[in-house]
């Protein structure tokens, strides 16, 4: 029984991780067109680096991104701990 839960918890705090990782790198190739300078009409006020220049986002988008890589780091330590616990292989049984 706490196999199965543990195999239920590391594959989907690996699938969680690998979503928000996808999700944080597919956001920040979009914002690469994003202007350098601040836009007051659109809101983009918020300084962000992205592949090595700084472009203006709204606030709710970096709210978005912060949410995203505390997930990512939420999920990939859960993921790392059910490795850990079960010394290895998490989908193994100790036969």
């Amino acid at each position: 029984m706490f196999l199965r839960i543990k195999r239920l918890v590391g594959a989907s705090a690996a699938v969680v991780f690998i979503l928000a990782c996808f999700a944080n790198g597919i956001l920040e190739n979009a914002y690469v067109n994003y202007p350098r300078f601040p836009d007051q009409q659109e809101g983009r006020i918020v300084p962000h680096a992205v592949k090595g220049i700084i472009v203006y986002i709204t606030r709710g988008e970096f709210d978005l991104l912060s949410w995203l890589r505390w997930i990512g780091i939420g999920a990939g330590m859960v993921a790392a701990l059910v490795i850990l616990i079960h010394r290895g292989d998490p989908f193994r049984s100790k036969e």
